[in-house]
């Protein structure tokens, strides 16, 4: 989709004539407008700020509302280090209801309390890092989806490790989850995963299927973590070389511990590469206490009596002796991973967390409030939750936004955390020989739909937001959007719709001046 220009002297010394001049650089409305044009049946949103001049460099459209998608996760994660601050830490802790006898029987249950930590997983590192892959692997069926490297269940791991240090051997009663702090359950719009207060592996079984060697051979299958929380049953075939995937993985059925069982049907074309799928877990809280149980029982600790689905614990239940405890790795290494690879479940906690009462009308209360501290008109964006999956804005609003946050202590935190253009994150595809490559820190966005009638997909909206120091040395904050964009079966619509905006920045870079 992206078209080179060549700026170049042609030498005719050979032909005896002289050389025609130089051809002149295109002015930037030129070169921008030349890109529009290829898509005729697209609305653009434009805006290109000057953060030295204080001035807009260009606007096309700049002040109608476009589908903003994930590029809101700018002013979620934006908020986020505002309110709570870049080195703000989760406290995940495991609580008794009673006394560690003397040959280490715990009388009562054991209760882990979330804390709303997104990151109770194998993200983490030796060095306090988080992992990220550059597709996540809750966005899956893509070759380039992939899981971070390690023990997913490593928290709950070091969880039951602390509380085997204690000397418990025996546990009466009960593993439970407290997921009390905000109430949520409910699927993000985006990639569907559960949200929750409580958050192992981010909500997901990774199950990664690879075809057969001829079409009508059975899929392998590999699953991680592997819990008694589901069983998967693989009825998956291999299909015709160049066949579409049509693999569905459902929620499955539950007995009445709210243990599934998961079959998987559909096909993966032969000679097709491994696809890994996401398991969004139907009940974040009882993945968590089947995990936690399994966890406590593999390091020979028993559990007497097993929590019921709907189980769990009233406050006067939890006592003031903490047996385990996670402290998370700052807040800064989580807004990197969210806004690196757009993760949709970390983007919609933190609403909840800005405010003590952890409602999503507080959090937005808060939100509000910070913005029109900062002089911003909140009448020109939309926003209903963190991820942004039902979120319009004006380009005018976006860059005005950026701005601001160039001017925050905690600027260099987001700056950080954003993709950068062909090198990671939910842009290391993107412009990978263009000029800007490396140069264009910026938040992606992406909303789309099927066209079955006519065999293709519909982008419905495709953002780019960020920061750039263009050629001429100019420093801009500047916002793309484009929305309704038809892409043809067998294409990746969200990487086309993506090389448009990359195209887009690439002219940003070279004719700002």
């Amino acid at each position: 989709m992206k078209r080179r220009l060549i700026l170049a002297a042609l030498c005719c010394c050979t032909l005896g004539i002289s050389a025609p001049p130089a051809v002149a650089k295109p002015s930037l409305p030129a070169a921008l407008q030349a890109i529009v044009n290829r898509y005729p049946h697209t609305q653009f949103g434009i805006a290109i700020y000057d953060l030295d001049a204080r001035k807009m460099v260009y606007a096309r459209e700049a002040q109608r509302f476009f589908v903003a998608a994930s590029t809101t996760k700018l002013l979620t994660e934006g908020t986020t280090l505002a309110i709570l601050g870049p080195n703000y830490v989760f406290r995940t802790n495991v609580y008794r209801t009673g006394p560690i006898g003397a040959i280490g029987t715990l009388q009562g249950d054991v209760i882990l309390q979330a804390s709303g930590d997104p990151n109770l997983s194998g993200r983490i590192q030796p060095d306090g890092t988080l992992a990220f892959e550059n597709e996540d692997h809750s966005y899956d069926g893509s070759p380039d989806t992939k899981a971070v490297p390690g023990n997913p269940l490593a928290v709950i791991d070091d969880l039951t490790a602390q509380i085997a240090a204690r000397g418990v051997k025996n546990i009466t009663g009960r593993v439970i989850i407290d997921d009390s702090l905000y109430a949520a359950g409910y699927p993000e719009s985006g990639s569907g995963v559960i949200v929750s207060p409580i958050v192992v592996n981010d909500n997901i079984v990774d199950v990664t299927l690879k075809p057969g060697a001829r079409p009508g051979a059975p899929v392998t299958m590999i699953v991680s973590p592997q819990t008694p929380y589901a069983t998967f049953i693989n009825n998956a075939t291999t299909g015709a070389p160049h066949s579409d995937r049509t693999i569905s993985v459902p929620d499955g059925q539950a007995d009445a511990a709210g243990i599934r069982t998961v079959t998987i049907t559909g096909s993966l074309p032969a000679g097709g590469p491994s696809i890994l799928y996401a398991y969004d877990v139907p009940s974040p809280r009882r993945f968590a206490e089947i995990a936690l149980t399994a966890a406590l029982q593999a390091r020979g600790i028993s559990v007497e009596q097993t929590a019921v689905a709907n189980n769990a614990p009233a406050a006067s239940e939890i006592a003031s002796d903490i047996i385990a405890t996670h402290v998370s790795p700052p807040l800064s290494q989580d807004v990197k991973v969210t806004l690196k690879v757009s993760d949709n479940l970390h983007a919609s906690i933190m609403p909840y967390l800005w405010s003590p009462k952890h409602t999503l009308r507080a959090g937005f209360d808060i939100e509000r409030a910070f913005l029109q501290r900062a002089g911003l008109d909140t009448s020109q964006t939309v926003q209903n939750d963190g991820l942004g999956g039902n979120a319009f804005i004006q380009p005018q609003f976006m860059v005005h936004y950026l701005a601001y946050l160039r001017t925050q202590p905690y600027f260099t935190t987001l700056y950080n955390a954003l993709p950068v253009l062909g090198v990671d994150g939910t842009l290391f595809n993107i412009a990978n020989n263009s000029p800007a490559r490396g140069k264009v820190h910026a938040k992606t966005g992406t909303w789309g739909a099927g066209d079955i009638l006519n065999q293709r997909s519909l982008v419905s909206g495709k953002g780019l937001a960020g920061y750039m120091t263009t050629a001429s040395g100019r420093h801009v904050a500047f916002c793309f959007y484009l929305n309704n964009l038809a892409v043809p079966h067998g294409q990746d619509s969200s990487r086309v719709a993506g090389q448009i905006n990359g195209a887009l920045a690439t002219a940003t870079y070279l004719y700002a001046r």
